[in-house]
């Protein structure tokens, strides 16, 4: 075929784009199954993926088709004894063998489905994808960054550099750090807001090198610059936080509830308004937790978890394996003898889906389990229907659950 043969389409700036640049669109999506996209890769497939309603079509098919076959393979195969992570590693060499297979069959789909959606475009098109399900797709980096001024900006669209009052922001596509900042000769503190959505995750690298890890449904308040005798930031929703060091200068996260206060240390807090309980886990150091109702300062220790029931009023600490309570920041869901609705809230916020309780007698199943957190919803949903306890039906983004057999 002719270099310059060309398929149209429906929705392209021009109408056309070159068989070419197809086969390049399919390297790309079977390159970001496989975790090998490059940064300008994201970027390029991100642009084609937004052009048209029918290029979004095409990427959810193509992803699709590769999740559920993985699907497919993994509980065909899956080995208890040898644990999931080891299993990942597995199929990722197996899936990396293959890319180049992989590669032609996509170009080819490309091809061929959008020759269909030139001949049937519009509601044609949405009949031809409706008839296999999308796949849920796991959260990803995404968050909007709140200026001193009042200006929104999506971290994901405005990489590099930010400019900002005082300040320059490096932005990647998951961290922006503070690292530029202007020292003011007057005391004025200038605040920036990191705002996660449901379905996002980032990260803040604070000015004196702090590192935070945001998860979904997150809000954090921070100034560009610690100044005075402290080192203050606000916290809503869920963060694991990596402080620097600084003996002079006290690390305070304020979260409405109650003051956690180190110097240097690592150390997790929930703080979601859904949730029932604060939590406060701490990994290494030691932090000191105070607040309305708490008599003086309650100092922790590493492997213990502070807990504020928000109902009761009551508090107390208890020792804690914390890799359950921190697995989020590495990519994981980990849970161990935990209620059903306790795990779908979490899954609600990561996956941005909404849970119906058919049955209200099921939200207290416990279960437990390790697994990958950026898998599609699917994997999640069969390990809940594995012991035939409950029956989930997917529907688009609501998932409805009901008691098994």
């Amino acid at each position: 075929m002719d270099k310059k043969s060309k398929c149209r389409f429906k929705g392209n700036q021009d109408g056309e784009i070159y068989i070419n640049d197809l086969l390049l669109v399919a390297k790309w999506i079977a390159a970001s199954l496989t975790g090998e996209l490059t940064d300008d890769e994201y970027h390029l497939l991100e642009k084609w993926r937004l052009q048209s309603e029918e290029h979004q079509q095409l990427y959810e098919r193509m992803q699709n088709m590769e999740r559920q076959k993985l699907t497919r393979e993994k509980f065909a195969s899956f080995n208890k004894l040898a644990g999931w992570d080891g299993f990942r590693e597995k199929q990722k060499k197996d899936r990396r063998k293959s890319l180049r297979i992989r590669i032609m069959n996509y170009a080819a789909i490309v091809l061929l489905v959008g020759g269909v959606f030139y001949f049937f475009a519009g509601n044609e098109s949405k009949k031809l994808s409706d008839r296999e399900p999308v796949s849920v797709m796991p959260g990803k980096p995404q968050a909007q960054l709140v200026m001193a001024d009042g200006k929104l900006i999506d971290l994901v669209e405005q990489t590099g550099v930010i400019k900002g009052e005082n300040v320059l922001i490096h932005n990647t596509r998951k961290q922006i750090s503070y690292e530029d900042v202007v020292h003011l000769e007057e005391e004025r503190v200038v605040y920036n807001e990191v705002r996660v959505p449901r379905g996002g995750e980032y990260q803040v690298k604070l000015s004196d090198g702090t590192l935070v890890y945001l998860n979904s449904l997150t809000r954090l308040r921070f100034p560009v610059l610690f100044s005075g005798q402290t080192r203050v930031v606000e916290l809503e929703g869920e963060a694991y936080f990596e402080v620097a060091k600084d003996v002079e200068k006290p690390f305070i996260v304020k979260t409405g509830t109650y003051d956690v206060q180190v110097l240097g240390t690592h150390f997790n807090i929930s703080t979601y308004e859904e949730e029932s309980t604060v939590e406060t886990t701490l990994v290494e150091g030691a932090v000191a937790i105070s607040g309305e109702g708490i008599e003086g300062k309650i100092v922790l220790k590493p492997d213990e978890q502070f807990v504020f029931d928000r109902e009761s009023g009551k508090c107390g600490v208890k020792s804690v394996d914390v890799s359950y309570f921190v697995a989020w920041k590495d990519g994981k869901f980990r849970f161990r003898d935990v209620r059903l609705e306790d795990i779908m809230r979490a899954v609600e916020r990561w996956y941005n889906v909404q849970v119906v309780y058919e049955d209200e007698s099921v939200k207290n199943l416990r279960f437990g389990f390790n697994m990958s957190r950026h898998e599609t919803i699917e994997p999640l949903l069969n390990i809940f229907e594995l012991n035939g306890k409950v029956k989930i039906n997917k529907e688009g983004t609501v998932l409805k659950i009901r008691q098994g057999r």
